[in-house]
């Protein structure tokens, strides 16, 4: 049976404020157990109900001296080792606005927590690209290090691909344009993925692949066991 907690103690949990955690129950259409408590509404929250709630509005304690946006964003860049390539991307990974992100990154800067570097990257072909990183090596790190560790960022909204994005097609130099059409050719572009062990293109696989997908490259011929086993946990996964 589900234990119950305040909206007010839900919302400390995930490092919000009780309105916040209300508007986004009502949002998800969660019916938020409540009780009259001297004449006034109080609301409780179901283990399951916040669960979900995590999921939306991740679990964020702000770092020191950091507001619970930059720590939100500066848990997010900590969590891509090989940085992102802008704004927009930190925003997509941490859950919140461009215009967010770009405001909580200029902070970092300004404090030693995050560096812009450039770097080469594959992007189709060799790219030379601004990329924004964690310093872990900052002075300052240590004094944020343990609510970073702590924190659990919403899970992201996958958008549907249609195509094998630009950043993978080195991955499918020698693949006919037609084959790079997910809904038409998506076992073969598993199959591609396992193939080649490609971290990034496993990524972005386990997200826009079907299961049907993964156990076309399961049964490809000649494939090692263990990624014929990692094929066939990712169309497990993709079944949930």
């Amino acid at each position: 049976m589900d234990k119950y907690l305040s909206a007010s103690e839900a919302a400390r949990q995930l490092g919000t404020n009780t309105p916040r955690l209300l508007r986004h129950a009502d949002r998800l259409g969660l019916r938020l157990r409540r009780r009259l408590v001297r004449g006034v509404p109080r609301y409780e929250v179901s283990e399951r109900q916040l669960d979900r709630l995590q999921r939306t509005l991740g679990a964020v304690k702000p770092a020191a001296g950091l507001s619970r946006l930059e720590t939100q964003v500066l848990a997010a860049l900590a969590n891509s080792p090989r940085g992102l390539l802008s704004a927009r991307a930190v925003a997509r990974r941490a859950g919140v606005s461009p215009t967010a992100a770009s405001e909580a990154v200029r902070a970092l800067e300004s404090r030693g927590l995050v560096a812009r570097e450039r770097r080469m990257i594959a992007l189709g072909r060799a790219h030379e690209a601004e990329v924004l990183r964690a310093r872990p090596e900052s002075p300052a790190w240590a004094d944020v290090a343990p609510e970073l560790a702590a924190v659990r960022l919403p899970a992201p909204r996958p958008r549907r691909a249609r195509r094998v994005p630009s950043e993978l097609r080195h991955l499918f130099w020698n693949t006919a344009p037609s084959q790079l059409d997910v809904e038409t050719a998506g076992g073969s572009i598993a199959r591609r993925l396992i193939q080649t062990g490609d971290l990034d293109g496993l990524a972005w696989g386990a997200e826009q692949l079907s299961a049907d997908d993964w156990k076309h490259a399961a049964r490809t011929r000649g494939l090692d066991k263990r990624w014929r086993a990692l094929a066939a946990n990712l169309a497990e996964a993709a079944e949930r």
